[in-house]
């Protein structure tokens, strides 16, 4: 389905940036806003450092050249720091800080039809509670620094869109997990893979009875796709309709994998990360299902393939 919509996408080599893309780049006029300039068509700038008014001036141009529809939509994937990002904290926040400041002064100029912004689920909930599943108006409670980060993202752009009548979608993503051969540590499960490959124990941060929602890098972007195509505005948490112990994903790790896994438990803390994902399913027909073992079957393989090692035997 052709959207008719010019994505501006804050953030264009990140991880899930680059997932949508692959998989809905076709579907509408896309621009993307880079750090690293990847190819002719990407627009270069630094999100993270302040940016004078002269260089927002040149950005502000440079995208409305590329803007082919009247309707327009801005995502923010752009970020800096991951959920255990532990060093040079300040250094971090100035930049998210300055990742916020920029975008919204690119749609004070621009007005968009309407932004998105990609949160975090994890982060942001309580995961003290085993039986609750957290919705969109329960209180959130961010413990981490990244959780914390996330949030002020948040604020600002939940209020600069109400006080400016803008339409804003907030995604609350659960544990995301997925395949990019750039990286080898997005996601607990990424991580658990390459660690088997590279014959190591795997890291535990959490006891093994703990419990998580996950949902894959294709799934986020679906999500995004259907934000765009359906009336989808405020904030919604998105994952998958059921949770899973850390001590089925090694089990199922360790089937695909045909091999006996060494366990190095880091902390022994029980987390149960619940969310309840009724808004986003109510309003676009959508519940996402969660095909773990079929997903790390392929997810190990491509890995394996990009190797080169023989999988004939897999």
């Amino acid at each position: 389905m052709d959207i008719k919509q010019s994505i501006v996408v804050f953030g264009g080599n990140s991880v899930l940036a680059q997932n949508f893309l692959k998989n809905y780049s076709n579907q509408t006029d896309i621009t993307k806003i880079t750090r690293l300039k990847k190819s002719e068509n990407d627009i270069s700038c630094d999100m993270g450092k302040f940016l004078y008014q002269k260089e927002l001036s040149t950005l502000i141009k440079q995208i409305r050249s590329r803007l082919t529809y009247e309707r327009t939509v801005f995502v923010l994937f752009s970020w800096c720091g991951g959920p255990r990002t532990n060093n040079n904290v300040e250094k971090v926040l100035n930049i998210n800080r300055n990742i916020v400041s920029n975008f919204i002064g690119v749609c004070k100029k621009i007005n968009p039809s309407k932004i998105i912004f990609l949160s975090s689920a994890g982060t942001l909930y309580p995961d003290d509670n085993k039986s609750k599943n957290y919705n969109e108006l329960d209180i959130v409670s961010p413990k981490t620094f990244y959780g914390k980060q996330k949030f002020m993202a948040e604020n600002m752009i939940s209020n600069y869109a109400v006080e400016n009548n803008l339409k804003f979608t907030i995604l609350r993503i659960a544990s995301a997990y997925g395949y990019d051969k750039r990286f080898s540590d997005q996601g607990v499960i990424n991580k658990w893979l390459y660690s088997v490959l590279e014959n190591k124990s795997l890291k535990l941060f959490n006891s093994i009875d703990s419990v998580v929602n996950f949902i894959s890098f294709k799934q986020i972007s679906d999500a995004i796709y259907l934000s765009l195509i359906n009336g989808v505005e405020g904030i919604y948490n998105i994952g998958t309709e059921k949770s899973i112990s850390l001590n089925e994903v090694i089990d199922q790790i360790s089937q695909v994998t045909k091999k006996k896994l060494e366990l190095e438990i880091i902390c022994n803390d029980k987390r149960f990360f619940n969310i309840d994902i009724s808004k986003f399913c109510k309003i676009t027909g959508t519940k996402f299902t969660l095909k773990l073992e079929d997903d790390i079957q392929i997810i190990y393989r491509t890995i394996l393939e990009d190797k080169n090692i023989d999988t004939k035997f897999f």
